[in-house]
């Protein structure tokens, strides 16, 4: 007899205790009362404290660990499991759950942040900076993590793959990262942060739904079946996802401009030095004021910049050329 999809994804058919195992590993019942909240909250502000500290400290070794320990995921796949059966409970309790730890990552971040504040600039900090302007290749990542996950926790014998899914998926580093950016007076990066989770959180609910969906779950759960309320939950993340997709696909287009920029400023640049003294450090395309960064390093006269100008004018999109020449001299010591 051949097996249905679903059967082959769960490796056989979803039974009444196979739905008890997984919702009683995602779901809090008791919300705020219950032990297993308890060490939900204490396992979140470590993790949470641990990822600031990365951060702060620009650790990607770190930064891991902090993703090994967050246990973020699981109100989010919790919610997704609550979506897919349709129990309106569940979906509540999950959901106030999950809003619970995204405000106390965001809060530990803030607050160890503070006493440094003075003497911590962000840009500085390559860890923190690159989690404050995702593309749609982040969308797509977090979509295929939620995937992975739902598939996980629905496998006894695959959920030793958890660590590597929470790896996989940016949570708790980008909401300590929104504390520290509100700590030191910038909202505008802790807004792309904050857009970093959002994307996220939206994709791993929305795939962790359809994937615990057609594994058949809700045909085997005995909870009450609120159809209205899993048609709600599904539009309202849609709608969620689409509005992502907009700021997401702008900073993947400037991102993909800057790219072709930096490469023809890097090419241009080469041929101006060509015979000079100097030679081409870095190209930065990236900048906030749209400018055209080079840095030179080398001795004696610079080649004249009106002729790269020239070659540059209808080439760089418009943009604006700044040079930073960093002297040098060679010296030889005897032995």
């Amino acid at each position: 007899m051949n097996r249905s999809f679903a059967e082959m994804l769960h490796g056989g058919p979803i039974d009444l205790e196979e739905v008890e195992r997984v919702s009683e590993t995602l779901i809090f019942e008791r919300v705020w009362r219950g032990a297993k909240f308890f060490k939900f909250a204490c396992l979140l502000v470590l993790a949470a404290s641990i990822a600031t500290f990365g951060l702060l400290g620009d650790s990607v070794a770190v930064i891991i660990g902090a993703m090994i320990v967050a246990p973020l995921m699981l109100p989010i796949m919790g919610l997704a499991f609550s979506v897919s059966i349709g129990d309106q409970r569940k979906i509540i309790s999950t959901m106030l759950v999950s809003f619970a730890g995204i405000a106390m990552a965001i809060a530990v971040g803030f607050i160890l942040t503070l006493p440094i504040a003075k003497v911590t600039h962000p840009e500085a900090i390559q860890q923190i900076m690159i989690r404050t302007s995702p593309h749609l290749l982040d969308l797509m990542a977090a979509l295929a993590t939620g995937f992975a996950g739902a598939f996980a926790l629905s496998r006894k014998d695959v959920s030793d793959t958890l660590p590597g899914v929470a790896i996989a998926v940016s949570l708790v580093p980008p909401l300590a990262n929104v504390g520290i950016l509100l700590a030191l007076g910038e909202p505008k990066l802790a807004a792309g942060s904050l857009l970093l989770f959002v994307t996220n959180y939206v994709s791993i609910l929305l795939t962790g739904s359809l994937v615990f969906v057609v594994m058949g779950f809700r045909q085997v759960a005995t909870s009450p079946f609120d159809p209205r309320a899993r048609r709600r939950a599904v539009t309202i993340a849609l709608i969620a996802l689409i509005i992502i997709v907009i700021p997401l696909s702008l900073s993947s287009y400037n991102l993909i401009v800057a790219n072709k920029i930096s490469a023809r400023a890097y090419t241009l640049a080469q041929e101006w030095l060509d015979g000079s003294g100097y030679q081409l450090l870095r190209v930065d395309a990236e900048t906030a004021d749209g400018t055209v960064n080079l840095l030179l390093l080398g001795e004696g006269e610079i080649p004249p910049l009106s002729k790269f100008q020239e070659q540059a004018k209808n080439l760089l999109f418009g943009r604006t050329i700044r040079v930073k020449v960093v002297e040098s001299q060679i010296m030889y010591i005897d032995k």
